[in-house]
């Protein structure tokens, strides 16, 4: 077993390494012009921010696509125009899913990871810069390739002939596959780039890896299934492969991953809250060897309850049946568990200094805690899904679980972290609650209106319908209207707070990302694990002290060849950042 002063050294000279790499880094992102900062960037602050702010253009996108959509339906149950053409009601459908999925919540996701995988394994260094700065291009051409496809884009996964889409969405669909690769990639790469041998990752970035993982490996099915697509007659190839009809091959190979692209939000959202818990809580997580168990058991259950969208389809019993009702039902355990320990980690709830920020991740685990609860009796079982699937029960399920939950719970990390990523104090407190008020009030009457609405028979994907369901149609569209008002004050807030935010201190390491793995370090001591196990430790007031070099790093640092560095080392272990 290596001593504590062995352990230190070890932390030492990662931390001086990656401080050498990271001054390089700064020195060539500060001879760049804010254009070129825009194309391109090492510096893992200015890529967060970027794919943040893409996430919520396309959150705008795809907002304005679901109000054309709310409002036409709100206003008319016949179909005759009065917002917008029954043909481009479909298309707009279908781009909100796009726009609102890997436009909104994956950009956000990826956000998201870029900035808190190098915070809290203390490199801030992205592996790959030039591969994620590509991607993340690559990607917002891919979608508005999909969103421009014309009026051929009705289908919104239909999986029905002769429903299409045009060429030009397969082949932006696949584009998008590859772009995501390459993020995930680069995500992947930095978290091993800020690693120590033999030691272990923080569990927030045991769940973004977990998460890249699986959705990378998911993405080689669906990538399989566009590309039949569009060599088939559906994409304007006119070949039929094997004899088998596309839409089944279509609509299996799709589901195989677009069941698993719905945790995809969702776990990195797990790694940020086991993160930012603890610091509202003011303790380490109730467990942290449990919480880290529950990293390979969500893999296993989200890349497997993909088949109850293909519950009454012609595929092999033991898929259909098995894992349509198995894996969904026991992915409500790990689910539980977690939360379970969210609520014992937090306590006394009046003890908590609340805010916009903690309130939507608060929020968030309630909302999933319902949308589990109604989805799980229904949703995989052979004898209702076909019943339901088709209906307003079946989007108000996953409007809960993406708007509220997901987008919800990443827009609270945003506000929580927000003021180290961008510098500077959120403008507003009071447009923040008002954001919070707003979704909660819009998306919560969104999801009850629908679900109940299902109940009785309100069939989605639907232009008309009888006039009984309108009621319930009007409430969608005060719903979807009240949470855009909301929106309109965050980015309001947000504009606000880039251009005129009382600037914060920064250091080195961010503060947040120092005292989570204190405690982090602190529980994991409590429950029996070797020092040498541990996570690196950050310097408690998050700056790096650096002189010049020698044979003692006890003592004094290494020299990184920049002068406002040399200062006398200062590194202490989580105990020391503990008390302070």
């Amino acid at each position: 077993m290596a001593s504590r002063e062995v352990l230190r050294r070890e932390e030492q000279e990662a931390l001086v390494e990656w401080t050498r790499q990271y001054q390089e880094v700064r020195e060539r992102e500060a001879k760049r012009s804010i254009l070129m900062k825009v194309l391109y960037t090492e510096y893992y602050k200015t890529l967060s921010i970027k794919i943040i702010l893409a996430g919520v253009m396309f959150l705008f996108i795809g907002g304005a696509f679901a109000l054309f959509i709310r409002s036409q339906s709100g206003l008319t149950s016949t179909g005759v125009p009065v917002v917008i053409d029954p043909s481009y009601y479909f298309q707009a459908m279908t781009n909100h899913v796009m726009d609102m999925i890997f436009g909104a919540a994956f950009s956000i996701v990826f956000g998201v990871a870029f900035y808190m995988i190098p915070a809290l394994n203390g490199s801030r260094l992205i592996k790959w810069p030039k591969i994620a700065n590509a991607g993340f291009w690559l990607n917002i051409i891919a979608l508005f390739m999909m969103n421009l496809g014309g009026v051929k884009n009705q289908y919104l996964f239909t999986f029905l002939n002769p429903l299409q889409a045009s060429p030009t969405w397969y082949i932006g669909y696949a584009s998008m596959l590859v772009a995501e690769w390459m993020e995930m990639a680069s995500v992947l790469g930095t978290s091993f780039l800020g690693r120590l041998k033999g030691r272990l990752v923080p569990t927030a970035i045991g769940f973004i890896v977990m998460d890249m993982i699986m959705m990378a490996l998911s993405n080689i099915s669906v990538f399989i299934a566009d590309m039949w697509s569009l060599l088939s007659p559906i994409g304007g190839l006119n070949l039929i492969l094997f004899g088998i009809p596309n839409a089944e091959i279509w609509k299996g190979l799709f589901w195989f991953t677009d069941h698993p692209l719905v945790y995809f939000a969702p776990y990195t959202l797990t790694g940020a809250i086991v993160a930012i818990t603890p610091l509202y809580a003011k303790r380490p997580l109730y467990s942290v060897r449990f919480t880290r168990w529950l990293i390979p058991v969500l893999f296993v259950l989200g890349a497997s309850v993909y088949v109850h969208h293909i519950v009454d389809d012609p595929w092999p019993l033991i898929l259909r049946d098995m894992f349509a009702q198995t894996t969904t039902a026991l992915i409500a355990i790990p689910f539980a568990a977690l939360w379970l320990l969210f609520f014992i980690t937090l306590g006394d709830l009046r003890k908590i200094k609340w805010d916009p920020g903690f309130a939507f991740i608060f929020a968030a685990a309630v909302w999933n805690i319902i949308g589990g609860i109604q989805a799980e009796p229904s949703n995989p079982s052979p004898s209702t899904d076909p019943v339901i699937h088709n209906t307003g029960w079946i989007f108000g399920h996953f409007h809960i679980m993406l708007a509220i939950y997901s987008v919800g719970g990443l827009l609270g990390v945003l506000y929580v972290v927000g003021p180290d990523l961008f510098g500077k104090k959120w403008y507003s407190n009071k447009l923040g609650w008002f954001h919070f008020w707003g979704w909660q009030a819009g998306m919560g009457l969104f999801a009850i209106a629908s679900s109940e609405g299902g109940i009785l028979g309100l069939i989605r994907r639907e232009v008309a319908w009888a006039s009984f369901y309108e009621p319930y149609y009007q409430m969608l569209m005060i719903g979807g209207w009240l949470a855009g008002f909301a929106t309109v004050a965050f980015l309001y807030n947000l504009v606000l707070t880039l251009l005129y935010g009382e600037k914060v201190s920064v250091t080195d390491i961010p503060m947040w990302a120092v005292q989570t793995i204190a405690l982090e370090r602190y529980g994991m001591r409590r429950e029996g694990y070797k020092e040498e196990e541990l996570p690196l430790a950050l310097p408690a007031d998050g700056m790096i002290r650096l002189v010049e070099a020698n044979n003692n790093l006890a003592n004094s640092s290494v020299s990184v060849g920049t002068k406002a560095f040399k200062e006398k080392a200062n590194l202490p272990d989580s105990n020391k950042v503990l008390k302070t």
